[in-house]
């Protein structure tokens, strides 16, 4: 009976609304702009004591256990990027993960008016960018503390010369924000925190290359172990290898610059080299097409 008194357009035009409603939500970005503004005040209303930032467990929770039904490897290699970059809070991951779980969600909504050959990448790319972001921090944080770590070193050398020890020296230095980046002073201050509670010293050292992935500070507590085994001077220690540091800098800056060349043929020949040769060869090509057809015409007359 039901299907007697249904007209036979019914379904089609109910399938028309919701089109026409998912249009409307698209042709109106004001909605989506306003959903914005709505999670970045959530996100600045959730703040701890420090006042840093933070997403609630309510909201992190779903995102941390979509994330960790992928490899396990996954996810500890996340969780060593989010260590080396710095991000070592307990809501560091949770963050991350939000990121990518509902930004992932916030772009498949674009599947009512694209096509799913279209979201799909989109999808993919949304999900990986927090991870390519989380690698360049982790080469810009690496590359400041190899870079101030010379600096730090001198600095070290003058207060073993001055009588301070080696514990007394790496709090010194770990204080001081004027020479060293800031990365360099926290990872010094968490290494002589690490001391002062009782770890030893060998075991602080390795801690230090775990939390930095520096292969420089390997080799300088390297040296700092063998030197404490076999007695040697720490300030003689120190100071070859800031002499070694500087040096394996400047090769660094060397093999750049011989790179420059090769990185500027590629503007060089696509770029320059097409408009120089328009300038150059445009006004000889057209002299010889105006000048082309008589000088054609007056060698058949020549030929005949």
């Amino acid at each position: 009976m039901l299907n007697a008194v249904r007209s036979p357009d019914y379904a089609p035009h109910v399938n028309g609304e919701s089109l026409m409603d998912t249009q409307l939500l698209f042709e109106y970005p004001e909605y989506a702009l306003a959903l914005a503004v709505g999670i970045v005040l959530l996100i600045n209303f959730f703040k701890d004591t420090d006042g840093k930032k933070y997403l609630p467990v309510w909201i992190s929770e779903p995102a941390v256990s979509l994330l960790l039904l992928l490899p396990r490897k996954y996810g500890e290699n996340l969780v060593s990027m989010l260590n080396l970059s710095g991000h070592r809070s307990n809501t560091a991951f949770g963050f991350l993960s939000s990121c990518k779980v509902y930004g992932c969600l916030i772009v498949s909504l674009a599947s009512f008016a694209l096509p799913l050959i279209l979201v799909l990448p989109a999808v993919l790319l949304v999900f990986f960018i927090p991870d390519l972001v989380l690698l360049v921090r982790v080469k810009q944080r690496q590359r400041q503390i190899r870079e101030s770590l010379p600096q730090a070193l001198d600095l070290m050398v003058l207060c073993v010369d001055a009588g301070l020890g080696l514990d007394a020296t790496i709090r010194r230095i770990a204080s001081e924000r004027s020479v060293a980046s800031n990365a360099l002073n926290d990872e010094l201050l968490t290494l002589g925190r690490d001391v002062m509670l009782g770890m030893s010293r060998e075991h602080a050292y390795q801690e230090l290359y775990a939390r930095t992935g520096v292969e420089e500070l390997k080799a300088l507590t390297a040296s700092l172990n063998q030197s404490a085994k076999l007695g040697l001077s720490v300030a003689r220690i120190l100071r070859n290898q800031a002499e070694f540091l500087r040096s394996k800098l400047a090769q660094k800056a060397e093999e750049k610059a011989a790179k420059l060349p090769i990185y500027m043929a590629f503007p060089l020949w696509f770029c320059v080299m097409p408009a120089l040769m328009v300038i150059l060869l445009a006004p000889s090509i057209i002299t010889f097409m105006q000048n082309a057809p008589s000088s054609i015409a007056s060698g058949a007359v020549l030929f005949r």
